[in-house]
């Protein structure tokens, strides 16, 4: 839930923005929906942002780039002071045909670092200086007229480039609009225990919901419902074998949502509970 948002536009488009939301939401696809790249700044606050393949955690005062894909922004308490704690976020939009515009070479991807979706950023005391500059704006938006938003886009564009270790500003600005590869398989490998809803993981693979699940046939031979409710299964019977760990920090490792989602799979498949069934284990 969005509490507070301040924006200044560029030919229509959010170019800078500044929100602050509420930390109760569970999973929420990201803010940004068109093809534009993204570098946000963490003012307040924590939270997970979850790629195709991967799962970074932001805190406060730390920097990211996400290029142009589909994503998934997820609720975190990383400490007590972060539990409950609203999310203030500054963002920079890049958009292909606004930015490409403001370099006269060709751009080139060759020889340059472009494989990757999501990277944090140093806040170096020039980025700071940078942010503060947005800030400034944000707060005062009769001052951010066309040249001086052009001329803070660029800006941000070379302090990234030189973050990125680019060979080129130019190189660096194409990278941002060639969408990361995926590999199906690994979408799925690295999200089977991650709770996701079925329309959620067909988002994270850019797919509709029906589209999604004929290809999780095709690829797997079974229904993705079923295949993954398995491999939770599985997950959890290794996990019972650990003294150790106690059911509901397995029932979470395992991918399921709550304890009691976890118990009725569990029995409805082994016909014990699953602390019925690792005392059994252990009286053999």
């Amino acid at each position: 839930m969005i509490l507070e948002q301040t924006e200044i536009k560029h030919k229509g488009k959010v170019v800078f923005e500044r929100l602050v939301m509420s930390s109760n939401v569970k999973r929420v696809p990201k803010l940004f929906i068109e093809d534009e790249a993204c570098f946000l700044y963490l003012t307040k606050g924590a939270f997970h942002f979850r790629t195709p393949t991967n799962l970074l955690t932001f805190r406060e005062g730390e920097g990211m780039l996400a290029k142009c894909g589909n994503y998934l922004i997820e609720n975190v308490t990383v400490n007590e002071k972060t539990e409950n704690q609203n999310i203030s976020v500054v963002g920079i939009f890049f958009y292909p045909t606004m930015v490409k515009s403001f370099f006269q070479s060709d751009l080139s991807i060759e020889q340059f670092k472009s494989n990757f979706d999501t990277v944090k950023i140093d806040i170096e005391p020039l980025m700071k200086s940078f942010i503060d500059s947005i800030n400034y704006m944000l707060d005062h938006p009769k001052v951010a007229d066309e040249n001086l938003i052009i001329t803070k886009l660029k800006e941000l564009l070379l302090l990234l480039s030189k973050s990125e270790s680019g060979n080129s500003i130019n190189a660096f600005v194409n990278s941002l609009f060639v969408t990361h590869e995926y590999n199906f398989n690994d979408i799925i490998e690295q999200n089977t225990y991650s709770n996701l809803s079925l329309p959620e993981l067909a988002h994270l693979c850019s797919m509709s919901l029906a589209t999604f699940k004929r290809k999780f046939n095709d690829y797997y031979k079974e229904s993705p419902a079923k295949y993954i409710l398995k491999k939770k299964l599985e997950k959890s019977v290794h996990l019972l074998s650990f003294m150790s760990k106690n059911i509901s920090d397995i029932a979470y490792e395992s991918g399921f949502e709550t304890i009691s989602n976890f118990n009725k799979a569990f029995k409805k498949q082994y016909g014990k509970s699953p602390t019925e069934y690792r005392l059994s284990q252990n009286d053999k």
